[in-house]
């Protein structure tokens, strides 16, 4: 069995909308000849960490948890002190060593520690390929690095575009990074056996970027054994909505609250029968969109109990983010959301890439963003039992089993030296 270098910053018990590609992604390769030795985050208090995460990982997975530098610096310099104070020193001093060095993101004191102990893997177990998942890119850099100085072959994950698509709040970049950034992207992309994201439109707009036209396509998928077992919806006569996501800028519930505030101002008599159950953000929005008799807000919660969520509800949330992301984004949620089999109420535009994927596969109702009076007719609709959706199929080319394969390929081509034609 071949070994691959597995670079993930964020991988359990970190907790994260990206850990699961990572997980899935080590879970499956073994069975498709590839043992991964998974490079990860040391996590910290800064850490967002679910506990239980750690048992959904493959059973003899290596995992190597580095810490950031500042952190391996700030116990060495404050270390010594004792007991509470100890602790909070290392964290003080940790996160001003932090903020010292961003380029190219806020990881970038990972690069020494983490190219040193894969280093040292390579020397002790050794390795054929090397991958890496971003963000953060501070991952590229680590994989080009360590490549260079073992002649070992590279294979780049990206899960979103490097560059800023502009419109997008979650966007901020430092001067600094806007400087630096584009050089460092294009040389990463320029040495990797091969180049992997998760999208249509993320395959053509970073290519552009990097200067590359070869990008491999590999979605994000579900896992089916989440989905078996006993939960199913409630026969109690009620209409049960579950989202389970983020909520931040220009994406989140802000549609569904105001069609729902909206039905209720029109006095919809079936509106009693409407619960929502939202997990995965700070509760508060609904509160202050007076929508709290119909709306519970979980706050975030372990993935077992999302997947519950989903399973027992009657419809599936789905919403995209404004600006670019709305028709270039596939979230990880649409997957799971097939996965469970339970209808899929999207809010997404008609030219989205999430669209698209319902369209081939059924299961879902679709409204355009921002239609709150048509996204309140379709409640309705449910509401009075006037609505229905067929089952999804043909989804098990987005299992996580295919999706691996779909990876293993592309590592067995860098490890081989082949070229492969791109996956799409």
């Amino acid at each position: 069995m071949r070994r691959v270098l597995f670079i993930a910053y964020l991988f359990p018990p970190i907790t994260n909308s990206g850990t699961r590609r990572s997980l899935a992604f080590a879970n499956h390769l073994p069975d498709l000849g590839w043992e991964p030795l998974v490079l990860s985050l040391e996590p910290d208090a800064r850490s967002h960490v679910d506990a239980e995460l750690l048992a959904e990982v493959r059973p003899g997975t290596r995992v190597e948890r580095v810490p950031l530098q500042s952190r391996l610096l700030a116990r060495r310099w404050a270390g010594w002190l004792p007991g509470r104070l100890g602790e909070r020193a290392v964290a003080a001093l940790a996160w001003r060593l932090r903020a010292r060095s961003e380029v190219p993101d806020q990881a970038a004191g990972w690069l020494k520690p983490a190219v040193e102990r894969a280093l040292s893997l390579h020397k002790s177990l050794g390795f054929d390929a090397i991958y890496a998942s971003g963000w953060p890119w501070t991952a590229f850099l680590i994989a080009r690095e360590v490549s260079r100085r073992t002649g070992k072959p590279y294979v780049l994950d990206y899960r979103d575009q490097w560059t800023p698509s502009g419109d997008m709040a979650w966007e901020h970049v430092t001067a600094e990074q806007a400087r630096e950034n584009p050089a460092l992207e294009r040389l990463a992309a320029r040495d990797a056996a091969a180049v992997v994201t998760v999208t249509h439109a993320l395959v053509d707009s970073i290519g552009r970027d990097c200067g590359r036209g070869d990008l491999h396509l590999i979605t994000n998928g579900f896992e089916p054994a989440d989905f078996a077992g006993e939960a199913a919806p409630l026969d109690d006569g009620l209409l049960r909505i579950a989202y389970t996501g983020v909520w931040r800028p220009g994406y989140g519930l802000q549609d569904l609250y105001a069609a729902i505030a909206l039905l209720q101002a029109q006095g919809c008599p079936e509106l009693s029968r409407l619960r929502v159950q939202a997990a995965g953000f700070k509760p508060g929005p609904a509160a202050e969109a007076g929508v709290t008799a119909w709306v519970t807000e979980l706050g975030p919660v372990p993935h077992r109990q999302a997947v519950t969520l989903m399973k027992q509800a009657d419809l599936l949330y789905l919403p995209v983010p404004t600006g670019y992301y709305a028709t270039a984004s596939l979230p990880g949620k649409l997957f799971e959301y097939l996965g469970c089999g339970r209808p899929i109420l999207a809010v997404v535009p008609e030219a989205s890439e999430v669209a698209q994927v319902l369209n081939g596969t059924g299961g879902g109702v679709r409204v355009e963003p921002g239609d709150v009076p048509g996204l309140a007719r379709t409640l309705q609709g449910w509401l009075r039992g006037e609505a229905g959706v067929e089952a999804p199929r043909g989804i098990e080319r987005y299992s996580r089993a295919a999706t691996a394969r779909r990876l293993a390929s592309v590592l067995d081509a860098a490890a081989d030296g082949r070229r492969l034609e791109p996956l799409r």
